[in-house]
């Protein structure tokens, strides 16, 4: 496959990547179809294809309006496995799943010669529409370690509030956020 191509096809993709899919009856255009309660993971895709990546090895994309099949949940590392493959120009990304259910962005560290170029909002807009489509709060804290400390928390509280983070201050504080900062899935914000 193209990098250029996956690259690009992400956010045109019906359901977001490292969502996990499961077959629930006969796949109608299919000679070989694949047995009904087959899971995978969705790699990318494009309109009304998913690329899937199937549990028993096969590769066989999932046609979004035809095929029978339920979305079973997600698979924090191979999202980020996918994202960091999508986003070569990504030093490091720290993304996981508290025991309260909720996630945890813990670093979106770009490259130093790509800064500036739009490689973190592609990131953050891939993590946020992940996390919308399955229902989860992200929270995260401000605090990267190569900036100076009086510039650090401004420029990135600024940041994620444009993302649509909040902070978890007094009464606002979810008790199972111990992060500064929360984001509440889309159709759940006030």
């Amino acid at each position: 496959m193209d990098d250029t191509f996956f690259r690009l096809t992400p956010l045109r993709c019906p359901i977001p990547y490292g969502t996990r899919i499961r077959i629930t009856g006969v796949l109608p255009r299919d000679p070989d179809p694949l047995p009904v309660g087959t899971e995978g993971t969705v790699v990318g895709g494009n309109g009304g294809q998913l690329w899937m990546k199937w549990d028993n090895g096969r590769a066989l994309s999932l046609l979004v309006e035809e095929d029978p099949y339920d979305v079973i949940g997600t698979h924090v590392g191979e999202f980020v496995r996918l994202v960091r493959k999508s986003v070569p120009e990504l030093e490091d990304l720290q993304l996981h799943r508290e025991t309260a259910g909720h996630l945890v962005l813990g670093m979106i560290r770009v490259r130093r010669d790509q800064r500036g170029n739009g490689v973190g909002e592609r990131t953050m807009r891939l993590l946020v529409e992940w996390a919308d489509f399955h229902g989860l709060v992200l929270s995260a804290s401000a605090s990267p370690e190569d900036e100076p400390p009086w510039t650090k928390v401004g420029r990135h509280s600024y940041w994620l509030g444009r993302h649509g983070f909040r902070l978890t201050e007094g009464s606002k504080r979810k008790s199972v956020i111990r992060e500064r900062y929360y984001r509440l899935p889309k159709g759940e914000r006030p």
